[in-house]
């Protein structure tokens, strides 16, 4: 099963999970690296969220409050965006 985490890297090569992790860190892995965060980011500490600050939204009450579309009105959008997209 593959698995993502969000890594910090050192610049001896050490690497830092952002956040703990339920496993032991071991096996093989791909690289992707990313951007450095912008200066506003890093300044406050902020990393750009966690799943920690995700999960805190889901349960939160402005979440429950968000408008909600009627599921038939966005299938019937999608499908409309399609046709005018795909090419006849």
């Amino acid at each position: 099963m593959l698995t993502m985490i969000e890594v910090e890297i050192a610049r001896d090569g050490g690497v830092r999970p952002l956040e703990p992790l339920p496993f032991p860190l071991q096996g093989r892995a791909y690289l992707t690296l990313l951007p450095d965060p912008p200066a506003n980011l890093t300044a406050t500490g902020a990393t750009g969220g966690t799943a920690a600050d995700a999960l805190a939204l889901l349960a939160s009450p402005r979440f429950a409050r968000r408008p909600v579309s009627d599921p038939s009105e966005v299938q019937d959008r999608i499908a409309a965006l399609r046709e005018d997209w795909w090419p006849r």
